[in-house]
């Protein structure tokens, strides 16, 4: 029933207001609060008629940069979470046969601590080299991970190539799993992950940068979300949430890069591609301005993003798959959202202060074609993050 550490950290404004491994030549120390929290479930698609709040999650953000002397320089976060709410369980129709969400009931708590460092080369005009692993706990979940990343660049720094590859390896162990209250939920279980990517930055005008990434994601083992499950109504019963034991993925990433006449001033244009074999497709559109001067530095943006379903999804099924696959899990379903992100940054001196917000709306009228029978469990959110840092 709780959402996924992978999702919750895609979706805090950590994420967004991140910086990466600075310079290896500059030091700095940081430290992010963010808030995030999504709204309540309506009464109108709710199974029980009434409003039901969601999940919120605190994160703190601890990180340091340091530099090591020469072209080196490593990092080290540090990330405390604390999570809270209720989640989506199963969908299940009404009397008129539309879809309604039934939620966890009880509210969820959960603790998340992770931690992360890395470590950076730097070859001037030659280009750079990082190396990152990581290490995330909850009470039910961990993750271990690997990432290595480079960039060469050409002789005149009108072109570089970018590379990366990483690997994850994950174990679950869901609560009250395999007790009498829950029969069906496994013990335990485990996944891995590889990811690789190429890209290619090409600076087109000395105003005018674009930059093309081609990246794939493969997944194997217990993909499924032990806490969910899926109606079936030829039997008006349930059966685990289950998906397939492998999923890949292939994601064509542009940017774009503009600097205006006015000095710091610069727009970015993205639009990313996403495809994978369980037949889900994904495109996501991004427009922001970003301003930064010697004082004073913010961004704005909006972002459209729309995905047509897994194969296997459906809100409720009349009766079990013959393959045994079932998910009513929002996340699968066809559906559009947009979101827009505002951020404001002032420098004293060595001292940066900075703050956040950011909102969150998926529906099924932002969707490219029409969606038939829209998933109740839709998220709609709101976050915000305040920020304090010190270069040295």
């Amino acid at each position: 029933m709780k959402t996924s550490s992978g999702l919750l950290l895609a979706l805090t404004p950590l994420a967004l207001s991140a910086t990466g491994l600075a310079r290896a030549e500059e030091g700095s120390v940081e430290y992010v609060y963010g808030n995030y929290r999504e709204s309540d479930l309506a009464a109108t698609r709710s199974a029980s008629g009434k409003a039901s709040e969601r999940y919120q999650v605190d994160t703190h953000l601890f990180r340091l940069n340091q530099p090591l002397g020469g072209s080196d320089g490593v990092s080290l976060d540090l990330t405390h979470e604390t999570m809270s709410g209720a989640s989506p369980w199963y969908v299940m129709p009404d009397l008129k046969g539309r879809p309604v969400q039934v939620m966890s009931g009880a509210s969820i708590s959960d603790v998340r601590n992770a931690i992360e460092a890395g470590w950076r080369h730097d070859w001037g005009r030659r280009g750079t080299a990082h190396v990152s692993t990581g290490y995330s706990q909850e009470e039910d979940y961990r993750s271990l991970q690997l990432n290595l990343e480079g960039e060469l660049k050409a002789w005149d720094g009108m072109q570089s190539v970018t590379a990366g590859l990483g690997y994850s390896d994950d174990s679950l162990e869901p609560t009250d799993g395999g007790s009498a209250r829950y029969p069906n939920r496994i013990r335990e279980a485990d996944k891995q992950g590889a990811s690789l990517y190429a890209g290619v930055i090409q600076v087109l005008t000395p105003r005018d940068q674009f930059r093309v990434t081609l990246s794939t994601l493969w997944q194997q083992g217990f993909l499924s979300d032990p806490y969910k499950l899926a109606y079936i109504t030829g039997t008006s019963s349930t059966v685990a949430d289950s998906r397939p034991d492998s999923r890949v993925s292939v994601t064509l990433a542009t940017q774009f890069r503009h600097s205006f006449d006015t000095p710091g001033l610069a727009l970015h244009a993205d639009y990313r591609y996403f495809r994978d074999d369980w037949q889900i497709e994904a495109h996501t559109v991004t427009l922001g301005l970003y301003r930064q001067d010697t004082l004073w530095d913010w961004s704005a943006s909006l972002r459209w993003y729309s995905q047509s379903q897994a194969d296997f999804y459906a809100p409720f099924y009349a009766a079990p798959r013959r393959d045994g696959l079932a998910s009513s899990d929002y996340r699968l379903s066809p559906y559009g959202a947009l979101g827009a992100n505002l951020d404001l940054g002032r420098r004293i001196g060595l001292w940066r202060l900075g703050g956040g917000i950011g909102a969150y709306r998926a529906s099924e009228d932002y969707a490219l074609g029409s969606v038939a029978m829209p998933n109740p469990g839709l998220v709609s959110w709101l976050n915000g993050h305040v920020q304090i840092s010190r270069d040295y």
